[in-house]
């Protein structure tokens, strides 16, 4: 593995006009040379991460990143051991304290469509920042849970090529970008060219280190 700097230092040679950086912080772990090393290296958001109803350890690292002219996005992982109302009082505070996004995590992959409905709606209902997924795939359910989602209001959903991601993995933007064409998005962006990437670059890079 790689240092934190080693990453951003490669991250950073891809940046283009229209793409953004950041990083993720978990709450508990929080120091303010992270948010000054993230300011230094150019990204432009961190997205803290707490369990549901750890709200009162994020708002800290919350202001800090504001004050250093960040964005601050939020995870609040394990979403479900809240109720939708429960995890919509946490996302005012949240607001107060000057969050611009705020993504809702499945992280043990086991929620349902219907489920992951209710707290889209329930954060949707009290705040006016974007709403966002993040789905695991234990059950089979991430594209299903992440299309209930969007049309409940969320407007980001997390994926990673190929699903890569721990457990059973996360929603494949292949899998996405696919799903989200049939509903009449992404229409603009080159599903096949991506596909083939995948299978001429990326899964043959990937084999050299197995």
């Amino acid at each position: 593995a790689l240092t934190d700097e080693e990453y951003l230092q490669i991250a950073s040679k891809y940046l283009n006009s229209g793409s953004e950086i950041g990083m993720f912080l978990n709450a508990t772990r929080f120091r303010e040379k992270y948010v000054d090393l993230a300011k230094e290296a150019g990204l432009h958001f961190l997205r803290v991460g707490a369990d549901a109803g750890n709200v009162a350890i994020t708002i800290e690292p919350v202001k800090a990143i504001k004050a250093r002219g960040l964005k601050a996005y939020y995870s609040f992982m394990k979403a479900y051991v809240l109720t939708p109302a429960e995890l919509a009082e946490e996302a005012k505070q949240l607001v107060e304290a000057g969050i611009d996004e705020l993504t809702i995590m499945d992280s043990a992959g086991t929620m349902l469509p219907h489920e992951v409905a209710e707290y889209v709606k329930a954060l949707t209902a009290v705040t006016n920042v974007p709403i966002g997924f993040h789905g695991h795939n234990n059950l089979g359910l991430s594209a299903a849970n992440a299309l209930a989602a969007y049309e409940s209001g969320a407007t980001i959903l997390d994926c990673g090529l190929m699903g890569m991601a721990r457990s059973a993995g996360n929603l494949s933007t292949e899998n996405c970008i696919a799903m989200m064409q049939r509903v009449g998005k992404f229409q603009e962006l080159d599903l096949f060219g991506l596909l083939n990437f995948i299978n001429d670059e990326l899964e043959p890079a990937m084999k050299k280190f197995d």
